[in-house]
């Protein structure tokens, strides 16, 4: 695939834009010679290959700028195996490149009389103006894969190497106390317990845990006990002998607790677990041994389990929903994750973070998001935590034609209340104000001295200007 149909959505809008501007239609074609983007009547072949012996397949084999002014008279289309149909009166061409590598080439058409004299007699801006546009896009193209390179490094990194805790956004205090509890505990052997509601990144931490344990090289796999139906959990979990059961592997199957050998099983959701399981989990965490279904002798494994749960297991408990041993078992190292709401100072960091991921994925230019906006987000409760934050960015960047991001861009199911927050600031702000305005009448005497409201300053921890200030204010003189 070339670079161009790899990003075609983006190329389209840049011809639409380069259309918008020069009144002419504009098509834009892979250094293989296929229609990647196309405005007016070239939308009608897109995806498809230019003709061979046209113009543009000339542009292509030399890599040099071209005009034809009338094709209907040139020699140059002589040979075209579309002589005689072609729509378009005139055309130019200029080829694109990447790091001097042809990479395709922008033509402008004209398929009116009126467009072919506008191409014609503005010829040498429009040489000007395509010449600019291939280096724009040649700019646009590098920085969209040296984006996608530091996306795949991170990937890498995270999973690979050390310092995964350093990749988790974050600098809430108590936030930041929980990620150094959890890095202390990571080249431990100790099972660990993550508690958090939904949304609040249990997984990721689990991930960095993991990469930053001496288990890195090996597995982590994952195991969501809620998403996995009851009937096959066991097999899932434990593997199966061959025949033992209708529709089994011939050749049986080890489970994903055997596939994480040497590294660490991820128990998602443990809360959920099914009573039945429990036992057996427990046994893993007891013996570090597991029994295939149909096996006939223990398999032992050597895994680090994680676990994760939004449930109360301490509520679970006292009904009798999840067993007491399994819990003191799993609950070694506890680690709680606060809602989003509880580090709302992070919010910001994390908006940032988001626009610039979806830039890249979306092929936007989102510069970040204004004040009005940002306060908002902050103040909202977020009962889907971090991953319902980016949603709604990743939703916002693709609704915004601004530069920033506004209130205007959120969601509808959001703009109900999308006002709530800011009435709130300012009900905050009036009764404080009253506040300050009663705590001063209080305290200044009428015709006060100097002296007298130079201790009042004194006393209230402010300058006598900022007194100054505020008795004018509440017209207290």
């Amino acid at each position: 695939m070339s670079i161009l149909m790899g990003i075609k959505d983006f190329v389209q809008e840049y011809a639409e834009t380069i259309s918008d501007v020069l009144e002419l239609d504009v098509t834009i074609v892979d250094e293989q010679g296929i229609r990647i983007a196309g405005t007016g009547p070239h939308k009608g072949s897109l995806c498809q290959e230019v003709p061979h012996g046209s113009f543009f397949r000339s542009v292509l084999a030399s890599g040099n700028p071209g005009v034809i002014e009338d094709m209907r008279t040139t020699f140059s289309c002589s040979t075209c195996t579309l002589v005689g149909h072609c729509k378009e009166l005139a055309t130019m061409g200029f080829p694109l490149f990447a790091r001097s590598q042809p990479i395709g080439i922008i033509g402008i058409s004209a398929f009116t009389e009126e467009q072919r004299q506008k191409l014609i007699n503005t010829s040498p801006k429009l040489w000007n103006f395509l010449k600019h546009m291939s280096n724009l896009l040649e700019s646009k193209l590098l920085l969209l894969k040296q984006n996608q390179y530091l996306q795949d490094r991170v990937k890498e990194v995270s999973a690979n190497e050390p310092n995964a805790f350093g990749k988790i956004l974050g600098n809430d205090p108590h936030f930041r106390e929980v990620l150094e509890k959890a890095k202390q505990v990571a080249s431990s052997a100790s099972t660990v317990l993550i508690r958090g509601e939904s949304g609040t990144g249990k997984e990721m931490l689990a991930r960095a845990i993991h990469s930053e344990s001496c288990r890195c090289r090996e597995p982590f796999v994952t195991i969501n006990c809620a998403a996995i139906p009851e009937a096959l959990l066991e097999s899932e979990l434990f593997g199966y002998e061959a025949g033992s059961f209708t529709g089994a592997n011939p050749k049986g199957k080890p489970g994903k607790i055997e596939l994480a050998q040497g590294g660490t099983v991820f128990l998602d959701e443990v809360g959920d677990m099914s009573l039945a399981l429990q036992p057996k989990i427990l046994r893993v965490l007891q013996e570090r041994a597991i029994d295939r279904v149909g096996g006939k002798k223990s398999i032992q494994v050597d895994v680090r389990i994680i676990a994760a749960t939004n449930r109360n297991l301490e509520a679970k408990m006292s009904s009798g929903e999840f067993r007491e041993d399994l819990y003191y078992r799993l609950n070694v190292i506890p680690l709680f994750l606060p809602p989003l709401r509880r580090h709302a100072t992070d919010i910001p960091l994390y908006v940032q973070h988001f626009i610039m991921k979806y830039n890249c994925f979306l092929y936007k230019e989102i510069r970040g998001a204004d004040s009005a906006l940002l306060d908002w987000l902050t103040r909202y409760p977020w009962p889907g935590n971090i991953r319902q934050l980016e949603n709604v960015i990743e939703y916002m960047i693709n609704m915004s034609n601004s530069s920033y991001l506004s209130i205007q861009d959120l969601p509808e199911q959001f703009q109900e209340n999308k006002t709530q927050f800011a009435f709130e600031r300012l009900t905050l702000a009036k009764l404080l104000a009253n506040y300050e305005g009663k705590l001063l009448r209080e305290k200044v005497k009428q015709g006060a001295s100097t002296a007298e409201k130079n201790q009042l300053a004194s006393e209230l921890g402010i300058s006598l200007a900022t007194l100054y200030r505020k008795l004018e204010k509440y017209n207290l003189g």
